[in-house]
């Protein structure tokens, strides 16, 4: 009887020291750590498209503890005392296909990334509105390597706006001023007819740590009729990726929307494993392949993971999902997530888990190819089902 109980004291024991390490676990998964309420990458992502749902509804803004590291590291450093888009002529610039659009390449150009672009194979291609761009400190400070921002704009209110934002961005932040060129877009029926003076004081005013809240505020001043506007017309988004893609000066482009997030130091990682491919100029092999980047949805609440382990410990917890897996499964069902997460490896090093073997028509991965890939059809405008035509044709 003694053993019996001794044995039921036991199992008690280890049930509750289970009990508390799963709590635990969940608290310190659950602890916020992001300077971005939404959180993607190979591990996690929200979408760009506006049909997009978040597990949870939407916190307010907050100013997490990760995004005020970013800013003390960044003010060791001298901030940039120009604002953007200085000089530039709007009288100049280059016109889509069919006169919709003029676009000015490299409008500002990252100090580091002709310097970047040399040291890695592959840059991070992504476009953007005005209202997502504070997606971009996330990004910039994950990956490490050059990135190609196409930005839109619609009239001279939203211009100005956003040359406040970028010259607040670049000013505040290093990894933005030095890794990332943008390359601004601008709508022939509501084109910009001038720029207009920029203080330094007009973007130094504003609190590094509220990125999103100080884009928010600036979002107010933009007028009523450009908000009109910007309802009624769709948004080029295939018209600014084949931008971004085109101002990659390295060998691989990884084409993303801009509050799609890469884990940290998935540049590095990726560059080593793309060097291991044979050459794109080299016939078939690497020149023919598309390396899809498995992309999820993270709960709000939830720090951004670490590596695999965390990622799929928040999947089983139901804390993250596939991409797009509630609002449209096909978007990115043949990528296979259960076949990925089944797929353990103890190590840093990217490298390849399956084939893509069960293509579907509407499928539309993030994925790592050369540029030589097809550009995508700027005949389709707007949001929804804008990437699966390049994809099918590649």
């Amino acid at each position: 009887m003694f053993q019996t109980c001794r044995l039921w004291n036991l199992s008690i024991a280890s049930v509750l020291a289970l009990t508390l390490s799963n709590v635990f676990l969940t608290v310190r998964l659950l602890h916020n750590g992001d300077c971005s309420n939404g959180a993607g990458d190979r591990y996690g992502g929200s979408s760009a498209d506006g049909d997009s749902v978040s597990l949870v509804p939407r916190a307010p803004i907050l100013t997490p503890a990760t995004c005020l590291e970013y800013v003390l590291a960044d003010t060791l450093t001298n901030n940039t005392d120009k604002a953007v888009f200085s000089g530039l002529d709007l009288r100049l610039g280059r016109w889509d296909s069919r006169r919709m659009y003029k676009f000015f390449d490299f409008a500002v150009v990252g100090e580091r990334f002709p310097e970047l672009s040399e040291r890695y194979s592959v840059c991070l291609a992504t476009q953007s509105s005005l209202e997502k761009i504070y997606s971009l400190v996330q990004v910039s400070h994950h990956w490490s390597g050059p990135i190609s921002a196409a930005i839109f704009a619609a009239g001279n209110d939203e211009l100005y706006l956003l040359q406040i934002y970028l010259s607040y961005l670049r000013n505040c932040f290093k990894t933005i001023r030095e890794r990332v060129s943008f390359h601004l877009a601008l709508p022939k029926e509501r084109a910009p007819t001038h720029l207009k003076s920029i203080h330094v004081g007009d973007f130094t005013k504003f609190d590094c740590a509220k990125p999103e809240a100080t884009l928010n505020d600036l979002i107010k001043l933009r007028k009523a009729d450009t908000n009109k506007w910007r309802i009624k017309n769709p948004y080029p988004q295939n018209h600014l990726r084949n931008v971004a893609r085109k101002g990659c000066q390295s060998t691989y482009v990884f084409l993303t929307d801009v509050d799609i997030i890469p884990s940290v130091n998935f540049a590095e990682h990726l560059d080593k494993f793309l060097r291991t491919q044979r050459a794109p100029h080299g016939g078939h092999g690497a020149q023919q392949t598309a390396f899809v980047v498995p992309t999820y949805e993270l709960d709000e609440r939830v720090r951004f993971p670490r590596n695999k382990t965390d990622l799929i410990r928040l999947a089983n917890k139901g804390l993250a999902r596939p991409f797009h897996h509630k609002v449209f499964i096909y978007n990115q069902f043949a990528t296979n997530f259960s076949r990925w997460q089944a797929d353990i490896f103890d190590g840093e090093m990217t490298r390849v888990s399956h084939n893509v073997t069960n293509f579907e028509f509407l499928y539309e991965p993030f994925y790592v190819a050369p540029d030589t890939v097809p550009p995508h059809d700027e005949r389709f405008l707007g949001y929804g089902y804008t990437r699966n035509t390049q994809v099918s044709e590649y």
